[in-house]
């Protein structure tokens, strides 16, 4: 390990605050959730081809109180990930500058994770575009685009890590070291 605590970069740190900064306000925001509702309610009504109204009360409701719902846990979502991978950039990007490793590797597993910070905003996309074109228009082009590659950077670049923490942890003469 190493004899100082190291910090990480400045980029790294920004990103897990910003997040964690939206995923504060998106919790904040759902004192409008009434408004949201409303708003969201509107649009879908707006829409009956979109969301495959049929112009029938007794048989619409039902599916727009569905859209809405689904515009709704996407605000949730973002609250609730825009804090926890925040925190995790903040976390995993300390981690990975505390590892005796090339200063190269250490620059790329941080980038990794911090590119988690792209993965949370599509849930944003998701609460604000729903209402307007409906979640099968946009579940593939948010998590192909979003989802899967930034969320899939961070997973990996978290794996890279425990992967070297474990390689040092069981190399020869580790037990010998001082953590």
């Amino acid at each position: 390990m190493v004899a100082e605590w190291r910090k990480p970069p400045s980029w790294a740190v920004g990103a897990g605050l910003f997040l964690m900064a939206l995923g504060a306000s998106a919790g904040a925001s759902l004192v409008f959730q009434d408004w949201f509702y409303e708003f969201a309610r509107q649009r879908v009504m707006a829409r009956p081809d979109v969301h495959g109204l049929t112009g029938f009360t007794a048989i619409d409701e039902p599916r727009i109180t569905e859209v809405v719902e689904q515009s709704n846990r996407s605000f949730r979502m973002l609250h609730v990930h825009g804090l926890g991978v925040g925190l995790l950039i903040l976390v995993a990007s300390t981690a990975v500058t505390q590892l005796s490793v090339a200063d190269r590797l250490r620059r790329w597993l941080t980038a990794l994770v911090a590119l988690g910070a792209l993965y949370p905003p599509g849930w944003l996309l998701f609460g604000v575009l729903i209402p307007f074109y409906g979640f099968p228009m946009l579940r593939a082009p948010i998590e192909y685009g979003l989802f899967l590659p930034f969320g899939g950077a961070a997973i990996v670049g978290l794996w890279a890590t425990a992967g070297c923490y474990l390689l040092k942890a069981w190399s020869p003469g580790a037990a010998s070291r001082v953590a």
